[in-house]
């Protein structure tokens, strides 16, 4: 039996794991009706097993280069790692292993919030400006490699800063 379907009943059919929780029971109308089309056209895809196989491997390619694009853009300004968990909650959507590391990343992530939040105002205020002095940091070096653009007056820019 298919994991995403639950025990079967006597007197019914086969149902997608969910179909009948608390948590499809709550919320709007049109998130509700929205879950259930979804579950309902993923017990059609994964009654064929090549469709169902290629689905997969479409989500874990997808899911990777959505990856390899939030790690490329770790070091620059911007958010580097939110696009790489977004990356691996595309391939949670499929792949246990990746569910477990996303469970992994959320719980590291709220302890470290909670952490912030239970300490000195100090250590926010410095997490915060190291975090600034990391972004100006890597955005003069991408100017540093690529150049100022032309649209910039160079007599704006001291001369230390080298970018003239």
């Amino acid at each position: 039996m298919h994991p995403r379907i639950q025990g079967v009943n006597e007197k019914g059919p086969q149902r997608p794991e969910g179909w009948l929780s608390r948590s499809h029971k709550q919320g709007r109308p049109w998130f509700r009706r929205t879950r259930l089309a979804y579950l309902r056209w993923r017990v059609q895809l994964d009654a064929r097993p090549r469709t169902a196989q290629a689905y997969r491997i479409t989500i874990g390619v997808l899911g990777s280069l959505i990856i390899v694009l939030g790690l490329i853009l770790v070091p620059l300004p911007g958010p580097g790692w939110l696009i790489v968990l977004t990356g691996v909650a595309v391939i949670a959507s499929e792949f246990e292993f990746a569910r477990r590391l996303l469970r992994f990343a959320r719980a590291k992530l709220r302890a470290w919030t909670h952490w912030v939040a239970a300490s000195h105002w100090t250590v926010g205020t410095g997490l915060a400006l190291i975090t600034c002095a990391c972004v100006v940091g890597a955005v003069w070096l991408v100017l540093l490699g690529i150049g100022l653009p032309t649209w910039v007056p160079r007599d704006w820019v001291p001369a230390w800063t080298g970018l003239r």
